[in-house]
């Protein structure tokens, strides 16, 4: 602080010291220059202050003394102002503790009698939904009982319209029949005509073609034996060439038509045998139809009076199920809410008695067990976490949040540890909130 104070009063003193100087050599060159008979002229006299470093350090450490006495007066007092806070705190604290134990006893009366209400309630509907569980199954009764008659009398008309059903259906097959085997009669003899017709055609075609076909085979014959002699050898070759070549034409149209009838016969009789058997089918398919139509007519009628019945007999058991569940469920959520209240109230209580503890029991021992350090300033705190074992050991203690001093966390470490073991709540729900905490170390 004084090698401080010095360099800050160098640079004045240096410039006053060279002033003088000046002065002394500017007098020195006017006294050469001068006239013996003149006076000299005065010169200015500059008063310089010598400054006293010790005097000025003494006078800044009596101010720093006087600056730390006002601080720690300062300090006393608001010692005294947060002690008289901290009591009036804790005043506060166990007014307010014990309001919130009158409220939790009403609270708790108050849920008792409304858990007491709820109970009555739930006896009395569950004494009318017995009542009307028992007019439902009456009801119920009378309702299979309509129902099975009117089912029975359902299956008594279904019967009878099959019946009649049946019977419709066999003489319209008959009617079928009769016209189908008609109408193939009809078919049979038309094409039996048709075919008797087309034969006698092609047979008169054949003689008429025959005829002219000879016929111009004499008169070219007469005109050639007439017009030429000499090729009468050669017309008679052509001639018998011309016959043979008729011949064999009349052979080929005669076994072609003869194919050709063959050919419309194997025709006719496949078309009869697919159509017989097409009837056939269709009547075999229509009377496996018919059979498997009355099949599952029967079988659904007999699954749709069955669905209905397992119907009813599931919705029955359903409305039973859930009935009970409801009423299982309204119990367990009874029975759970005032757990669940109970264990709040308990929880919330160990917590506030845990908070007591630390405040009252813990922090004061950690704070008598605390050294300070030679740097530590007023004011200065940090937050702790810390892990105790059963019975106040501790197991683990570090700073969670620092002060900024390093050396006042480690005491305060160091304090806690040194206060090991620590106060211990005979409550073991209490003692339970105490293994892992956290508080704000800040001594006084």
């Amino acid at each position: 602080m004084i090698h401080r104070d010095y360099k800050r009063y160098r640079g004045p003193f240096g410039l006053s010291l060279a002033l003088h100087i000046a002065l002394i050599l500017l007098f020195a060159v006017r006294f050469d220059f001068v006239k013996p008979v003149e006076q000299p002229p005065q010169p200015e006299i500059i008063q310089a202050i010598a400054v006293d470093e010790l005097q000025i350090e003494r006078g800044r450490q009596a101010k720093r003394d006087e600056e730390q006495a006002r601080r720690e007066r300062l300090a006393e007092e608001r010692r005294a102002r947060e002690e008289a806070e901290r009591r009036k705190q804790a005043e506060a604290a166990e007014a307010e503790r014990q309001a919130e134990l009158e409220a939790q006893r009403k609270a708790e009366a108050e849920e008792r009698e409304r858990l007491e209400q709820a109970k009555r309630l739930a006896d009395q509907k569950r004494k009318a939904d017995a009542s009307r569980q028992a007019e439902l199954e009456a009801k119920r009764k009378a309702e299979e009982q309509a129902l099975r008659k009117a089912e029975a009398e359902a299956k008594k008309r279904q019967e009878e319209d099959r019946r009649r059903a049946e019977e419709e259906a066999k003489r319209k097959a008959e009617a079928k029949q009769k016209a189908e085997a008609k109408r193939k009669a009809e078919l049979e003899a038309k094409q039996t005509a048709e075919a008797e017709a087309k034969r006698k055609a092609e047979a008169e075609a054949k003689r008429k073609a025959e005829l002219e076909a000879r016929q111009k085979a004499e008169a070219e014959a007469k005109r050639k034996a007439e017009q030429e002699a000499r090729q009468k050898a050669e017309a008679e070759a052509k001639r018998k060439a011309e016959l043979e070549a008729k011949r064999k034409a009349e052979q080929e149209a005669r076994q072609k038509a003869e194919a050709e009838a063959k050919r419309k016969a194997e025709l006719e009789a496949k078309h009869k045998a697919e159509q017989e058997a097409r009837q056939k089918a269709e009547a075999e398919a229509k009377r496996k139809a018919e059979l498997e139509a009355k099949r599952k007519a029967e079988q659904e009628a007999k699954q749709k009076a069955e669905a209905k019945r397992k119907a009813a007999e599931a919705e029955a058991k359903r409305k039973a199920q859930e009935e009970a569940r409801r009423k299982a469920e309204l119990v367990a959520a009874l029975e759970e809410e005032q757990a669940q209240q109970s264990a709040r109230a308990a929880e919330k209580a160990a917590q506030s008695a845990a908070e007591a503890w630390l405040r009252n029991k813990i922090k004061p021992k950690v704070e008598r067990s605390w050294l300070r350090p030679p740097s530590a300033k007023s004011g200065l705190s940090c937050i702790i976490q810390v892990r105790l074992l059963p019975g106040g050991e501790v197991a683990e203690v570090h700073v969670v949040s620092s002060s900024g001093d390093a050396m006042f966390d480690r005491s305060a470490e160091a304090a806690v540890r040194k206060a090991s073991p620590l106060p211990w709540p005979p409550d073991q729900k209490v003692a339970e909130q105490l293994r892992s905490f956290k508080f704000t170390f800040k001594p006084e």
